[in-house]
């Protein structure tokens, strides 16, 4: 068995203010905005609980907020503390998604000494990137990152780059991809910006952000055939997106949980030790408990969790008639939100999912056949 625990170590706080961010949108949803930083204590109970569970693998995953704003030494500890509680020789991988402002020589070449995996948020080139991605002084902050991607190759870190792609930046997908590859940049995950929870249609400003079925379509098909033209030319680079439809053509299970056709516990863990089941969900009203309070087995076998997966299965008529669903799972259940009486409501991107597939999934079974 595996398990992946994803940890909040600096809970909301961050140091640049990304107006189109899902987990400061979930922070407000929540009595307490920020828990602070984590302590050494909430973090040797994640680490002694986690490495207690009868698993083979676990990955631990920092986010945030800024996961690096905890500090260098905080990281230290995390090492120090899975070297004294791994007696069960689990194998343990470690990996950090960060906004790449904080990296610097000790951190970069703490990351490459303890073969942490690296995730750099950056959007695309300077003028889109800077669009959204802004300090509290509202500049950008494309160059910082740059730096800290620079830094990670200095000391051959492994690292990919996850992209939010929002509306305004859907429209020059081609141009984002131009310049993931000048740089050299070949792994990549592409992450459709989301409504926020309390979504008002009649906010402008916030339907700039999210992709509605027409941008997501066009963003879908338009990066998806230049990959395809660049693979037909021996040009191999990783966009996760298009590789877990490979993966399920071919008999293997998605990489994202949004395409499994349920939920999966992620055990996502705030600064303070409460625990949600989702990166998505860690509001109050899915709050499964706490580390201090319960063990870890306990909260993630609670009748709060089991409601929370089973509250996922709920297939649309539509979806099960659908020649697709396997392939698509019915989306992110996010993406199905509000939930009414138990059910929820139908994904706003499933006809851009439909049309990208009517146009391309010759293609990808031909790319499954390759790869």
């Amino acid at each position: 068995m595996n398990m992946t625990i994803l940890i909040k170590p600096s809970s909301s706080s961050c140091n640049i203010d990304c107006n189109y961010c899902f987990y400061k949108d979930s922070s407000k949803n929540r009595e307490i905005y920020s828990n602070g930083f984590m302590n050494e204590s909430t973090l040797k109970k994640v680490i002694e609980s986690t490495l207690n569970e009868d698993i083979k693998t676990c990955n631990f995953m920092f986010q945030g907020g800024e996961p690096t704003l905890v500090g260098i030494d905080f990281y230290k500890k995390v090492i120090s503390l899975q070297n004294q509680f791994n007696t069960k020789n689990i194998k343990i991988i470690n990996s950090i998604q960060t906004n790449g402002i904080n990296i610097n020589e000790n951190y970069a070449k703490f990351f490459k000494e303890n073969n942490f995996l690296v995730g750099v948020s950056l959007d695309g080139p300077k003028d889109i990137h800077d669009l959204y991605r802004v300090d509290y002084n509202k500049n950008g902050t494309f160059n910082k990152v740059i730096n800290g991607i620079d830094l990670l190759k200095k000391y051959n870190v492994d690292f990919n780059i996850l992209c939010v792609v929002t509306k305004q930046s859907s429209k020059h997908i081609d141009e984002i991809y131009a310049f993931y590859k000048k740089n050299g940049l070949k792994y990549l995950q592409f992450i459709p910006c989301i409504k926020d929870f309390k979504y008002d249609e009649s906010k402008k400003l916030a339907s700039d952000y999210y992709l509605d079925s027409n941008s997501y379509f066009e963003f879908l098909n338009k990066l998806f055939n230049l990959w395809f033209e660049d693979i037909k030319n021996g040009e191999f680079i990783e966009i996760r997106n298009f590789m877990d439809y490979i993966n399920v053509l071919k008999g293997c299970n998605p990489t994202s949980c949004g395409m499994g056709g349920f939920c999966s516990l992620h055990t996502v863990i705030e600064s303070n030790g409460d625990v949600y089941p989702c990166d998505f969900y860690c509001i109050d009203k899915w709050m499964l408990g706490n580390i201090h309070e319960s063990s870890l087995k306990y909260i993630r076998f609670s009748n709060k969790a089991k409601n929370f997966f089973e509250r996922s299965l709920y297939i649309h008529e539509k979806c099960k008639i659908c020649k697709y669903f396997k392939l698509c799972g019915g989306g992110c259940r996010r993406n199905l939100e509000p939930f009414i009486n138990g059910v929820p409501s139908f994904n706003y991107q499933c006809e851009s999912i439909i049309h990208f597939l009517d146009n391309n999934i010759n293609k990808l079974i031909c790319i499954s056949k390759l790869i």
